[in-house]
């Protein structure tokens, strides 16, 4: 409904990057309409819609479709719900690194989980992969 109401009004909708989930159904109803703000929190990996609207892309694909972005594009980078290197390093400090048989880094940028990598094999994690998307591990 919120696609026929008229005025102004905010809404508030969750998706990290902005590509999947509700929030990606309110861009796309919302994005060409010059008197629109969307409104981006946190990380937006590059090639996320939420990305791509940080970078000034003129046009996005949603759903197929293309879009002109003429509403506003705004950031507030300091809400991250990201865990960083530390905070990743002392939930990890918990564990037996004995018991650890693989270390999957699957999220972040692959430059980002390089340096992480090289990080936990420093502190003494072995086995830390960084698997290519889409691949499938068998664990046993």
């Amino acid at each position: 409904m919120l696609n026929f109401r008229n005025g102004p009004f905010v809404i508030i909708s969750a998706s990290g990057m902005a590509d999947a989930g509700r929030v990606k159904h309110h861009i796309s109803n919302n994005i060409e309409n010059s008197h629109n703000t969307i409104l981006l929190t946190g990380y937006c990996e590059p090639r996320s819609l939420g990305g791509k609207l940080l970078a000034g892309n003129k046009e996005v694909k949603i759903y197929g479709t293309w879009h002109e972005v003429n509403a506003e594009v705004g950031s507030i980078r300091s809400m991250s719900a990201h865990g960083d290197y530390d905070d990743l390093c002392h939930f990890l400090a918990c564990q037996d690194k004995n018991k650890i048989n693989r270390l999957f880094l699957v999220h972040g940028e692959y430059e980002v989980q390089q340096a992480f990598k090289v990080r936990l094999e420093s502190k003494g994690f072995q086995n830390v992969e960084i698997p290519e998307m889409h691949s499938e591990v068998v664990l046993a």
